[in-house]
């Protein structure tokens, strides 16, 4: 989920709100349902969150209904919701490895000739009612591309064909402020995609020298080293200057240390976050386990903070396979599932870096 930057667009025009997801997701979502929270109405109606769920087996509507009651929409509190069904007549293929033995061998498709999915719409649309949240517009479309096939469940009469995402208002607004928009979520983990095998295992012997040259060279002041090499690489990232790959080794040894990386959180909240996030985003494709965990960590939080959830849930994907117990990369999944604000997220942030800071402090080391 995520939020992102607002701009001008009609809710009363369904054609443009289905050309909007993959702008404001991050990427072109598949199989899945898709809410706009609408904050406001009826005065000045804005968007709130995009929120994107997996389309979920027909025996798992009501809880997946109840699940986003009780998270991200009790969190937001919006006044109504854009849903945005996307996928073909039938995951039947999907629901028959993953809820094997249910309902799932129904097709999805309805027999009166509306949309598909038609029966999660009308569970979802009812919890929400009754929690007192209206269903501005219910959508569907096979995919979302230029050209494709939309379709509204309230009447056969609403429907059309999707203008181009690429040109929507959104997408106009989010690519003036440095926001890509990927073709799908596979793309996206490509962002983050590891090096070779050969190269992280030459990172991670070198890795091991190098950190004890650092025990040996710096000594009981070793943290106040790390914070310098940490911040440098920063700064110089800012600056264009390129970086060695020991520069880049000794950053992943630096915040390996928690004090370490919950002071290089901060970094995402000044005026070098835009350098600090292209650090990380570096690193991740080059950190060897277990230094990943903690630069996707950071990664994960820095684009959260940014309203980017698409990046942040990727590099956190990236966290749970090699580190699925790490603390940070637990509690920025949580934050993402329950829907926590990143505004709420940078005052966590700033109290967790003046923790880390005080006890450096304590130790003689900042």
């Amino acid at each position: 989920m995520t939020t992102r930057l607002n701009a001008g667009i009609s809710i009363n025009n369904p054609a443009d709100l289905v050309a909007a997801v993959p702008p404001m997701l991050g990427f072109a979502p598949t199989n899945s349902l898709v809410l706009l929270t609408i904050h406001d109405l009826p005065d000045t109606p804005r968007f709130g969150t995009t929120m994107r769920v997996d389309l979920p087996c027909p025996g798992q509507r009501s809880q997946l209904a109840a699940h986003l009651l009780a998270g991200p929409l009790r969190t937001h509190r919006p006044d109504a919701v854009v849903m945005v069904v996307v996928g073909d007549q039938t995951n039947r293929e999907r629901c028959a490895v993953e809820c094997p033995g249910s309902e799932v061998c129904q097709d999805t498709v309805d027999v009166d000739g509306s949309p598909p999915h038609r029966e999660l719409v009308d569970v979802v649309g009812d919890a929400f009612a009754f929690a007192g949240i209206a269903t501005l517009h219910a959508l569907w479309a096979p995919e979302i591309r230029a050209g494709a096939d939309w379709a509204c469940y309230s009447s056969p009469d609403c429907c059309g064909k999707i203008p181009d995402p690429k040109l929507s208002t959104i997408a106009a607004a989010l690519t003036a402020a440095g926001v890509v928009t990927f073709g799908s979520k596979d793309e996206l983990r490509e962002l983050v995609a590891p090096e070779s095998d050969e190269a992280l295992a030459r990172r991670s012997a070198r890795i091991d020298a190098l950190t004890d040259e650092l025990d040996e060279a710096c000594g009981p002041d070793r943290t106040s080293h790390d914070l310098k090499a940490v911040f440098s690489a920063i700064r110089r990232t800012a600056e264009g200057a390129a970086l060695t790959e020991d520069d880049l080794l000794r950053v992943m040894i630096a915040v390996s240390d928690t004090r370490v990386r919950d002071v290089a959180l901060g970094a995402a909240l000044g005026e070098s976050s835009d350098a600090a996030e292209q650090l990380w985003l570096t690193l991740v494709r080059k950190a060897p386990a277990p230094e990943l965990a903690d630069v996707a960590s950071l990664l994960a939080f820095s684009a959260y903070l940014r309203g980017d959830g698409g990046l942040a849930g990727v590099a956190l994907e990236r966290v749970e396979k090699t580190r699925p117990e790490h603390r940070l990369g637990m509690l920025l999944r949580q934050a993402l599932e329950a829907g926590i604000p990143p505004s709420d997220l940078s005052v966590i942030a700033r109290d967790a870096a003046e923790d880390a800071r005080l006890m450096i402090e304590e130790d003689g080391a900042w």
